[in-house]
C-alpha cells in the first residue's frame, strides 16, 4: 500500500460512512488511525494526548491517507466507497 494525498480520500457527508483509514501528516511527522466526519468536516484520529483516545484539533488535518489492510476472507470491506 501506498500513501495517497488526502484530497483522495473517500470523504462521506454522513457519520455512518466515516471509514477508517490510516492517516499521516507530513510536516508535523505524525502517522495516526483515523476517519473523517462530513456532517462535522473534521477529522478524528488517534494518539493526539494521554486522556483521548480520538480528538480533532483544528489546522492539523492530515495531508496523507491509506487504506487498512483488508480483512482475511473479507476483501468487501477493505475498499471504501461514498455514497453520501
Amino acid at each position: 500500500m501506498d500513501w495517497r494525498p488526502i484530497e483522495t480520500y473517500p470523504y462521506g457527508t454522513k457519520w455512518a460512512l466515516a471509514y477508517h483509514c490510516i492517516c499521516a501528516h507530513e510536516d508535523h511527522g505524525w502517522i495516526r488511525f483515523g476517519k473523517y466526519y462530513g456532517e462535522l468536516k473534521r477529522w478524528y484520529y488517534s494518539g493526539t494526548n494521554e486522556t483521548s483516545q480520538w480528538a480533532q484539533k483544528e489546522g492539523d488535518a492530515p495531508t496523507h491517507w491509506m487504506p487498512l489492510p483488508t480483512l482475511p476472507g473479507r476483501e468487501d470491506v477493505a475498499t471504501p466507497s461514498d455514497k453520501g
